[in-house]
């Protein structure tokens, strides 16, 4: 073992045994956040420090991985030999399997590492999520997906057969069903549906859209469609400050998803002066889904985030799409963004005020 594997090593170790301050805490886990194999590490670490309950097998393990780090590959297979012994005492084989893992995963997180720092280039992916290829809660989805088509029957929409090609977020801009996703989810496609949070699936179609924005406005079909009450938050022309506290509401999976962050830059992908950059966890699947403020007005849509980073996501500025909506049809009332009823609610109460507008959208071949 190097002797950055050692450091490594010992860094795991204080932040398991939380004997880090408060800094050197906030650092690490960054650093966890760009380096999953230094998560996966720690995450082993911690099981190994679980599975012996006791300061002699603990004491044990010490001594064993200091004596990998100051013995020669061929007196390995000996250590591992007395390793076992020991351990069999406790926990047999299943601990002697945890302790080299975890030395594998130091060695592994080393060379993803040093592979990274040589790649730099930054890209930029849209986060519409292909369903295809999407595992997480594929059981839950599909059995959402059948009792969907078997209540769409009792309401004669017929919802294509198989899975969506793609999916994203899309948010209500008035009661009566006009909508706003990215471009990109639904670029292409006439087979668009938005699911609202009560499952139920509608058609819908693309009224406006905006390329160089990547904005498409949605108008669900159902002459009779409304959402019950009117919106409770607004959509504001601002221009936040760099640090401004925001949160999003997206599907990157089968239920609805919270995230909260800042903004890290007036700027977008290249500087893009269209775009924010935030501070934002983001999925696949979360293309179309609102940046909202601390008082619960929408100042953005979300659209992007960087390859090599699960934090920076880009955001498309609101005014991009108070511009887009006074091109709309006669019968879009724009005033409705205007009114913001949860600008004095905690944060929980804005969420729950805000979420039933907030909906799953998929297009289909």
């Amino acid at each position: 073992m190097s002797e950055q594997s050692n450091n490594v090593y010992e860094l795991i170790e204080k932040y398991c045994l939380d004997l880090m301050d408060e800094k050197e805490r906030r650092y690490f886990e960054m650093e966890m956040e760009n380096n999953p194999a230094l998560k996966e590490a720690v995450e082993e670490h911690k099981t190994i420090l679980l599975s012996f309950d006791h300061l002699q097998s603990v004491q044990f393990i010490h001594e064993s991985l200091d004596a990998i780090h100051n013995h020669s590959r061929s007196s390995t297979q000996i250590l591992i030999n007395n390793l076992k012994l020991h351990v069999n005492k406790y926990w047999k084989t299943a601990s002697v399997a945890a302790s080299v893992a975890f030395v594998a995963s130091i060695m592994t997180f080393l060379g993803a590492r040093t592979i990274y720092k040589k790649d730099t280039q930054r890209t930029y992916i849209e986060l519409k999520g292909d369903i295809n290829n999407l595992k997480t809660d594929q059981r839950k989805m599909k059995n959402d997906l059948s009792k969907v088509r078997n209540d769409i029957k009792k309401k004669d929409i017929q919802l294509p057969e198989g899975d969506s090609k793609f999916s994203g977020t899309a948010f209500a801009l008035n009661q009566s069903g006009y909508m706003v996703t990215n471009l990109h989810v639904v670029k292409d496609y006439t087979k668009i549906y938005v699911f609202t949070a009560d499952n139920q699936a509608h058609p819908c179609s693309v009224v406006k859209a905006d390329e160089e924005n990547d904005l498409a406005v949605l108008k669900i079909t159902e002459e009779d469609f409304s959402f019950g009450t009117k919106i409770p938050y607004s959509v504001q022309k601002a221009n936040p400050n760099i640090a401004q506290r925001i949160y999003s509401l997206g599907y990157p999976k089968a239920d609805i998803v919270y995230n909260e962050g800042y903004i890290s830059s007036t700027t977008g992908f290249e500087g893009d002066t269209s775009h924010y950059q935030l501070e934002l966890p983001s999925s696949p699947g979360v293309s179309g889904a609102p940046i909202i403020d601390e008082t619960g007005n929408v100042i953005g849509i979300v659209s992007g985030k960087q390859s090599q980073s699960e934090g920076i996501t880009f955001a498309v500025k609101s005014k991009s799409l108070l511009s887009l909506l006074k091109s709309l049809p006669e019968d879009f009332n724009q005033t409705e963004l205007v009114s913001n009823s949860i600008r004095s609610m905690t944060r929980a109460n804005q969420v729950k005020k805000i979420q039933p507008f907030v909906c799953v959208v998929r297009v289909y071949n």
